[in-house]
């Protein structure tokens, strides 16, 4: 497997996982593309589920429910800080491990520019934060607690609207009802198969030229504005 195309596959997500926080369960669109393995037909079905060939309001929010019950540690339906930063802590380990396993073929517990082929892997030296042209496991995963916070302040700016370190539900349901109202592009209050397909489309689009012709655009990937 190609070193870039597995580093897309490996990928946890800040870019929609964590950059539509709110909405990350009930998009499913981002999650299609962003290397959780699921297909944009996959996508769909775990959204609509009583196959009506439509999706409701409530089936997107029952989808962000689900997905966020790993992240909810005290199942109380809302999103603090200290959960959010946990849950992503425990993403980032599993995630470092797969790269290094994958790519760290002798186990020095480094990876060089020798180890890393392509554009995107050739990014992960972005994490060298002593600059001696290695990445250790360590750096790596000081990289992704950084992306993991800078994240959060955001996302917290955002939806965290009275101000009081968590995400509530009303608050992510809101986040989530002007999310599904841009997807309903004839408003008719559900989300047809064309509309999913071409806000889908519109995911990929921009995601392809991200990476065409060596452009830069700002936050398409977890790697993108690394301090």
């Amino acid at each position: 497997m190609r070193v870039a195309l597995f580093l897309r596959r490996a990928r946890l997500g800040p870019g929609l996982m964590l950059a539509a926080f709110a909405v990350m369960a009930a998009s499913a669109l981002p999650a299609a593309a962003q290397g959780a393995g699921e297909s944009a037909e996959q996508a769909w079905k775990r959204l609509d589920r009583n196959g009506s060939g439509f999706i409701s309001f409530e089936e997107f929010v029952r989808a962000s429910d689900e997905r966020l019950k790993r992240m909810d540690q005290n199942r109380d339906g809302n999103i603090g800080r200290d959960e959010f930063m946990a849950y992503h802590e425990a993403e980032a380990r599993r995630r470092v491990n797969r790269v290094f396993e994958a790519l760290d073929k002798k186990r020095t517990g480094r990876l060089g520019a020798a180890d890393l082929k392509g554009p995107e892997a050739q990014r992960l030296l972005l994490c060298d934060t002593n600059k001696d042209g290695f990445i250790t496991r360590q750096e790596y995963l000081q990289c992704r607690r950084r992306i993991a916070e800078r994240w959060m302040q955001r996302i917290f700016a955002k939806y965290d609207k009275d101000g009081d370190g968590f995400i509530g539900r009303e608050e992510r349901v809101a986040a989530l009802r002007g999310f599904f109202q841009r997807l309903d592009a004839d408003k008719d209050g559900r989300i047809s198969r064309g509309e999913f397909a071409a806000a889908h489309k519109r995911w990929v689009d921009r995601r392809s030229a991200t990476t065409s012709n060596g452009k830069r655009t700002p936050l398409q990937s977890d790697l993108d504005e690394l301090e």
